[in-house]
């Protein structure tokens, strides 16, 4: 071969290697050379295409709770030798397997691809990895899911907007279901402080401890993190803020679509009768349905050796119900009996709901006896009032006003946590109400239902819609991603390009509307005097 021939051949050789570098670098992400060392070893990541941001997915942040860690407190993580290549979501929580549903398309739902394991305490970061700011405020995300599915690989969840904002974004996994909340007298027995069925919260405030040791590797301020979740992650964070053991782990908290006030956690006592009365059923592994359930087998009267053994499936086919117990350890009481004796994590809270929240949470279809017979036994003496706002004299009328009213109350009830955490702290509130119709094909049918606002927090506009995405998106993304990210920072939403969000005032039922035109909302006078009223029985004032 000529030196010409090998040179033409070298040059041919070494195109092909910048064509397929370049070929890699234009997909969604590529491997870095870049290394961060965490105190159990070093991970690489993967960066996003068109941006200096960096993503680290799948870091454990606790190890695998198998076998006897099943039903136990998390334990920290093994190290590891050499470098982890953390560019790849870890599995999701044991649940029932998920797919699209109504108005929760593709984008709601976890990665599949990557299946479902009690080895799901993972974690993932995306941090600027050219900012020169190594105190950046850091943002860790709690996922939805009623306590029973959802994870972190859910493409609504990308942390790549809000890092490009300056912060550094943490998502994470935890155990959901029965995993995740059984309580029962032999598990509290064993666990040192005579409790059982937090374990969810447990992972939560694990990822905490992890973010307060590492997330400075990453740029990010262990000083300055901000919680935030949704739906359930939402009661979660709530349930954060009550929890002594989560003291100094976050300074400020983001809570969407639920205000946890009304919601009645049960004890330990009567958690642990429910998880000793579990039984097997014939369910297949499907969300447990008491109509075509059949008990074909005891659980909780099982050792708990027995119990730690039954595979992943087996467990999906046991008949029960749970979530946050309140324990005296990791939740130590209910919302207004923590906040009376000052015993909270007073931070600054930025919390809303969505106007479609009310179609889960009160407003679903109902006859005209039946909204009365409801008026009767949920306002008492206040109902004549409350019929008289909200009048109807059909069936169509009647479920009409049933979901006008639940959009009031659901606003109330935010209104009612502001009052008490006014009365029993010092921290401020910020409240939203989230009016946008995410756009898409049934966006008619649907409107701005339970978790459209995620796709505008997290600045996170999907392809499964590319087609119906508009300039006000873009323009509401902005808005909101911004807000919060200010919010994260400095524990104040406001900004340049905003109408003025003023903090939570006592008396006045009033939000920012985030929504076609976001600026001051405030219920009107007659509804919300009706409110006030109903809001000061809740809080026996």
């Amino acid at each position: 071969m000529t030196n010409r021939e090998t040179a033409v051949k070298k040059a041919v050789v070494l195109f092909c290697l910048l064509l397929a570098l370049f070929s890699l670098a234009g997909s969604r992400k590529f491997t870095l050379k870049k290394v961060i060392t965490l105190d159990s070893g070093k991970i690489s990541g993967a960066a996003c295409k068109g941006s200096s941001i960096t993503c680290y997915k799948g870091i454990p942040y606790a190890q695998p709770p198998i076998g006897a860690l099943r039903w136990k407190a998390p334990q920290p993580v093994q190290p590891w030798q050499g470098v982890r290549v953390c560019d790849r979501f870890g599995p999701s929580a044991i649940q029932a397997p998920q797919a699209p549903l109504r108005m929760w398309s593709a984008e709601f739902i976890v990665d599949t691809s990557l299946g479902y394991s009690e080895d799901c305490l993972t974690l993932n970061v995306w941090t600027d990895r050219k900012s020169r700011d190594s105190r950046r405020p850091v943002l860790v995300f709690i996922h939805g899911g009623a306590f029973t599915s959802g994870g972190s690989s859910c493409e609504v969840y990308d942390g790549e907007g809000l890092a490009q904002k300056g912060l550094v974004v943490v998502t994470i996994n935890y155990r959901v279901g029965i995993l995740g909340f059984l309580a029962h007298p032999a598990l509290s027995a064993e666990s040192g402080h005579g409790v059982s069925g937090n374990y969810a919260l447990l992972d939560m405030i694990a990822a905490l401890q992890w973010v307060r040791r590492n997330i400075a590797a990453f740029g990010g301020d262990p000083d300055n993190v901000t919680i935030e979740g949704q739906s359930a992650g939402a009661a979660a964070v709530h349930a954060l803020i009550l929890s002594p053991l989560a003291k100094g782990l976050f300074h400020k908290a983001i809570a969407q679509s639920i205000s946890l006030l009304a919601a009645q956690a049960q004890t330990l006592a009567e958690a642990e009768k429910a998880g000793a009365a579990a039984s097997v059923t014939d369910n297949g592994g499907t969300p447990w349905d008491p109509r075509d359930d059949r008990v074909i087998g005891p659980f909780g009267s099982q050792s708990l050796a027995e119990m730690r053994e039954m595979p992943p499936a087996e467990l999906l086919k046991v008949a029960w119900r749970g979530g946050p117990v309140i324990d005296g350890y990791v939740l130590p009481g209910g919302i207004l009996e923590v906040l009376k004796a000052g015993r909270q994590n007073d931070v600054p809270l930025l919390t809303g709901m969505v106007e479609g929240d009310a179609d889960l949470f009160g407003g679903y279809p109902v006859t005209l006896t039946q909204y009365r017979e409801n008026a009767e036994r949920r306002f008492g003496a206040l109902a004549d009032e409350f019929l008289a706002l909200y009048p109807a004299v059909n069936d169509q009328e009647a479920a009409a006003q049933n979901r006008r009213s639940a959009v009031d109350d659901n606003n109330a009830q935010i209104y009612a946590l502001a009052l008490a955490r006014a009365q029993h702290g010092k921290a401020p509130s910020w409240l939203y109400f989230f009016t946008h119709i995410l756009p898409g094909p049934e966006s008619a049918k649907y409107g701005a239902f339970h978790s459209a606002d995620l796709a505008y927090g997290f600045n996170t506009f999907t392809p499964q819609r590319r087609g119906y995405w508009t300039a006000a998106d873009s323009a509401l993304g902005e808005t909101v991603s911004s807000c919060f990210a200010r919010f994260a920072r400095s524990g104040d939403p406001n900004g340049p390009g905003l109408a003025a969000w003023p903090p939570f005032a006592a008396g006045r039922i009033g939000f920012m509307e985030l929504g076609e035109h976001p600026g001051p909302y405030e219920m009107a006078a007659d509804r919300a005097a009706f409110w006030r009223r109903v809001v000061a029985g809740w809080l026996g004032l």
